[in-house]
């Protein structure tokens, strides 16, 4: 689901750090082993969701790959971000630590494979982000999984950035709920101001767009009647009863067919419970039986599917405002349109009408 990739960007604040390259921990210490860093230089930050970063400080790996960054402060609960040569590993603490020693390879520490003892909450994340790695996402309903696991809000709060992205309309519930709670447990933090200022940021750009739209959520569908490839002309206005998904697509569209599977999966999850799909093809004349192949191929086992067979003249196309594929809009079973581009949140917008 290359989707919901990690999107590991980033960001920091307002606090200076001493560092040493060995000698006994004193205060609040970062140390760790990692072999094939010798003598590699390790920078240790405080970050923010605004991007920006605050040095904590520095220290040199010894030939073992032995490292020490000492501070006279306390940690303080946030994200960080450790550096080592040209690798780097976002992690975080939730300021109860004193010392927290790590034990990793050079070569896989950014997947997060390292031993880590003194932090409990860096534990937790590393063990969400080994298991993410390894679980190839598929929808974003697993993504939630992996949310939910986080131990802390500011660690939720940095999954849902990495994992639903900084442009999820479709996922505004989410990140509102996320924003509400990271502000409850860090009242006036950075962090809670500043992922509170990105959903802003957010829902102004979605609903720009929207206003862009020219079907809108409360109108009802214009009716689409076309024939499918046997001839047969099926109407969208027949399905009015049952939830449908109105999908554009083509068979040339590479990501109209990755799409395809999680709408497959949905389809078969709930036909039985009033879900239906309306497919328009934007194929051409002469791609019909590229057309029917493709219904095949990725097991679009409903009936309804249709096209003039017009490309981007396509009159239903034309008629939804349709300029990319794939589009889709849910309608609820008033004939009515509830949700535009439901893609990556399908199930969810469904389970509200269904």
């Amino acid at each position: 689901m290359n989707k919901f990739k990690s999107l590991f960007l980033l960001m920091l604040p307002l606090v200076a750090v001493f560092f040493a390259c060995d000698g006994q921990a004193n205060g609040h210490v970062m140390k760790g082993t990692v072999s094939g860093a010798s003598n590699l230089q390790v920078n240790l930050d405080l970050a923010h969701f605004d991007r920006s970063t605050v040095g904590l400080g520095r220290a040199t790996c010894d030939a073992n790959g032995a490292f020490e960054i000492k501070s006279d402060k306390p940690w303080e609960e946030g994200l960080y971000r450790l550096k080592i040569g040209a690798k780097q590993v976002y992690f975080i603490l939730d300021g109860k630590e004193s010392v927290v020693n790590i034990t990793a390879d050079l070569a896989s520490i950014d997947r997060m494979e390292m031993q880590v003892t003194g932090s409990e909450t860096m534990n937790c994340y590393a063990g969400i982000i080994r298991d993410l790695i390894k679980a190839q996402l598929k929808s974003p309903q697993e993504a939630k999984s992996f949310i939910d696991r986080g131990c802390t809000e500011l660690t939720k709060a940095f999954l849902t950035t990495q994992l639903l992205g900084q442009s999820a309309g479709p996922f505004m519930a989410d990140f509102k709920a996320q924003s509400a709670a990271l502000s409850a447990a860090m009242p006036g933090s950075k962090y809670a101001t500043d992922f509170a200022s990105m959903v802003t940021r957010m829902e102004s750009q979605q609903n720009q767009q929207m206003a862009g739209e020219t079907i809108q959520v409360g109108q009802p569908a214009p009716d689409i009647s076309l024939p499918d490839p046997s001839g047969k002309v099926r109407a969208l206005s027949s399905l009015k009863g049952k939830v449908v998904l109105l999908d554009f697509w083509a068979s040339w569209c590479g990501p109209c067919r990755k799409a395809n599977p999680h709408v497959v999966e949905v389809y078969n999850k709930y036909k039985d419970k009033g879900f239906d799909v309306f497919s328009v093809s934007l194929d051409k004349q002469d791609g019909k039986q590229k057309w029917i192949d493709a219904i095949k191929q990725d097991g679009l086992v409903w009936p309804n599917h249709v096209s003039d067979l017009q490309f981007w003249d396509s009159a239903p196309a034309a008629l939804y405002g349709v300029r990319s594929i794939p589009k889709t809009f849910l309608i609820g079973k008033d004939g009515k349109i509830v949700a535009v581009n439901p893609r990556n949140n399908l199930e969810e917008e469904l389970l509200k009408v269904l």
